[in-house]
């Protein structure tokens, strides 16, 4: 029993010291912003995109790692332009009509259709929300504060008064540790932290804090998704990019969600 007390107590302090330095170096290059920081959300999106690519394989996939690394880093790079979203829908139309055309050799070489299908998906679940954060901080660094900042409220205070309170389960099946108390409490804390950002940034009051409760569901869902790919998948974490904390999806699962929905909130 003291055994097992003292590796929580050392996984536990493990997990903040490795999200303290994780978050302080990525916020730092957030502060700076432009070339540096595309360059790191490239990074992060590639590492991403190499443990997506790993997940599938062991559902039995062959995905097309090369063609949608480029055409996601093409994109990221692309991102600050006025014309972001023209260019986005073209890189994405490119990639499925060379698909679509590739399908007569590539399935020659034992590749089917769906290998094709699960490359396009991995650049909608991951290159596109890059893009989308990067396009969000060159308008302006304080919605990218906001949507970094009602995410992470949401996942620590789901996961704290969860972890104390939690008693009735959201996902049995697809993540156990999910409650309806936690669940809850993460979105109360999410309209604290959208009430505190608004009065700070002078953003209107009563829209962000519904956005908070929007995002809350959408970052919880996006949470589920990848546990059921991982569970498809037969592992516990997508990767060991953070020791405590598992790989990049690990880390980014709601805000792959929560990103492309703000944008669009945010141009209502």
């Amino acid at each position: 029993m003291e055994r097992n007390l003292e590796d929580i107590q050392k996984n536990l302090i493990l997990r903040v010291i490795s999200a303290i330095i994780g978050a302080s170096i990525f916020l730092l290059f957030l502060y700076i912003g432009g070339l540096l920081f595309k360059i790191l959300v490239i990074l992060i999106a590639i590492l991403g995109l190499l443990e997506y690519f790993k997940l599938v394989k062991n559902l039995g996939f062959r995905p097309f790692k090369l063609l949608t690394i480029l055409a996601s880093i093409i994109l990221i790079s692309f991102s600050q332009s006025e014309d972001f979203l023209r260019i986005t829908l073209i890189v994405f139309i490119a990639l499925f009509i060379i698909f679509i055309l590739s399908i007569p050799f590539y399935y020659s070489s034992g590749r089917g259709i769906e290998d094709g299908a699960i490359s396009i998906y991995g650049f909608l679940y991951l290159s596109i929300p890059s893009a989308i954060f990067v396009k969000l901080r060159s308008i302006g660094i304080e919605h990218t504060i906001y949507i970094l900042g009602t995410t992470w409220t949401n996942d620590i205070f789901a996961f704290l008064i969860g972890k104390f309170f939690g008693r009735h389960k959201i996902a049995q099946n697809i993540s156990p540790n999910k409650t309806i108390e936690g669940f809850i409490g993460g979105i109360l804390f999410s309209i604290i932290f959208a009430i505190l950002f608004s009065y700070f940034f002078h953003f209107p009051t009563l829209k962000y804090v519904f956005f908070s409760i929007i995002l809350s569901i959408t970052g919880t869902i996006g949470d589920l998704t990848e546990s059921v790919i991982k569970r498809e998948a037969k592992v516990k974490d997508s990767g060991l990019f953070l020791p405590g904390h598992g790989g990049v999806l690990d880390r980014v699962d709601s805000l792959i969600v929560n990103i492309p929905v703000y944008f669009i909130l945010s141009k209502l």
